[in-house]
């Protein structure tokens, strides 16, 4: 009787056919023919009107900041699509945002609440000294049960995380905080996470997590990018924008569908005219400043470019794509420098 309770207790699914499906958004049809012919071909008619849309709403949530909302847009729409020699990971697009409102103004709920209306999985977990320390993150192997206990980044595919560090106050790291805080970073470096079966073994699974961290001031934690927010607007009241985004079913529909074609679109290689006008820039920037363009500044530009052009409807890289992404990184960094 025992160890039947305690058998028990760990959940079971009896499963007599598996399906793998490329998405689990319900407004959209899960036949993979249909999808490709109809689906992508009815929203990319809409598309630079739905995205429009969603800068806007996006816009409304940060404080009226055009730029933060194109990066957190291509944020919305990055995936991990590919990984070259174990080494650098293709697609992930973390996104650190700074200089957010404090805690007090709802800044993180509104944001959290767009999120979790249009992203088919997302969570907020506040980056406090004592959920660092509390926190199991890894999946680790009880020997004693048999079984292997959950952690808390044991994620499904494509989840979007948003990691709040406006709550985070002045304290000391336990040994199971600073683990913690090396797993969350190693999760948005390289997309990976170890499985912890003790004697000093783990065994790293490959991961797809959308990363936003949002603080006053830059976090400990790695990304790809630091976006400063700049507000347009003297006062927002969250609040307002939260219950006007509940009231308006119709809209995030259209922001669901969007973000999962556009995640699942079939993308080009970049065509060989496009790879030597992007080598001339590239050559031309680091004769100009070879101290701030590397090899990671083309790297990443190349990513914002593909998911700028990505959130327009485009299956292919464009000269246009390029130049818009050149001039975001460009804003974005001229903040940086000011601030």
């Amino acid at each position: 009787k025992q160890w039947y309770q305690r058998r028990v207790r760990v959940p079971r699914v009896h499963c007599l056919d598996v399906r793998l499906r490329e998405h689990i958004n319900p407004l959209l049809s899960s036949d993979p023919v249909n999808f490709q012919q109809n689906e992508v071909a009815e929203l990319l008619e809409n598309v630079l009107q739905i995205r429009c849309e969603l800068l806007e709403v996006l816009k409304k949530c940060l404080s009226g900041d055009p730029v933060a909302a194109e990066y957190i847009l291509l944020h919305l729409l990055s995936h991990v699509y590919g990984r070259q020699d174990e080494v650098v990971t293709l697609g992930k697009f973390a996104v650190n945002l700074t200089k957010c409102p404090p805690k007090e103004t709802k800044f993180v709920e509104c944001l959290s609440t767009l999120f979790s209306s249009i992203c088919e999985k997302s969570f907020v977990y506040p980056l406090t000294i004592t959920n660092f320390n509390v926190s199991t993150m890894l999946p680790k192997k009880d020997y004693s049960a048999n079984r292997l206990r959950s952690g808390l980044l044991q994620i499904p595919k494509g989840m979007q995380i948003i990691l709040d560090e406006t709550v985070l106050e002045p304290g000391q790291l336990k040994p199971n905080g600073i683990e913690n805080l090396k797993s969350l970073g190693n999760l948005i470096s390289w997309q990976k996470l170890a499985y912890d079966f003790g004697f000093n073994y783990n065994i790293e699974f490959e991961c797809d997590a959308k990363v936003l961290i949002l603080g006053e001031g830059k976090s400990l934690l790695p990304s790809d990018v630091t976006v400063p927010l700049k507000a347009m607007e003297d006062s927002v009241d969250y609040e307002d924008v939260m219950r006007d985004l509940q009231n308006n079913q119709e809209m995030l529909d259209r922001f669901r569908k969007y973000l999962t074609v556009l995640r699942m679109i079939r993308y080009d290689q970049v065509s060989e005219e496009i790879q030597k006008k992007i080598e001339e820039d590239f050559v031309a920037e680091r004769k100009a400043n070879p101290k701030d363009v590397t090899g990671e500044t083309l790297h990443r530009s190349l990513v914002i470019a593909r998911l700028y052009g990505l959130s327009r409807g485009h299956i292919k890289l464009e000269i246009e794509d390029w130049n818009s992404a050149k001039t975001l990184e460009r804003d974005r960094i001229s903040r940086i420098s000011s601030s």
